[in-house]
């Protein structure tokens, strides 16, 4: 039997990045329901996809992955982080809340939306 207590990442989205975000909602088999975000150099549904099998993989089988929008971010050349745009399949992440969860992750910098 695979361990549960495993830790699911807030926040996967590495340094320099400019691509699409997606957030992330997981809840069921025992989790306490959890906002995420994350990244990938794909398709919105691709990075969903991929969340999914992150979940799986840490034995939550039984978990649920719900988007609930996309947006795109960079990293900006003057230290900014920015939030932009929506997902065409998705629709509009709550880049307000994205933005906390950057800041959260990425404390030295400054998050920005537009």
């Amino acid at each position: 039997m695979i361990e549960k207590r495993k830790t699911i990442a807030e926040v996967i989205l590495p340094e320099g990045y400019d691509g699409k975000i997606l957030l992330v909602l997981i809840q069921g088999d025992g989790l306490k329901d959890r906002v995420v975000l994350r990244s990938g150099d794909v398709w919105h549904r691709d990075i969903l996809r991929n969340t999914e099998t992150e979940i799986r993989s840490l034995g939550f089988h039984n978990a649920k992955c719900l988007e609930l929008g996309g947006a795109h971010l960079r990293f900006e050349a003057n230290g900014f982080i920015t939030i932009y745009g929506t997902s065409q399949q998705y629709g509009a992440c709550d880049k307000a809340f994205a933005a906390k969860l950057v800041k959260k992750h990425y404390p030295d910098r400054k998050v920005r939306v537009e």
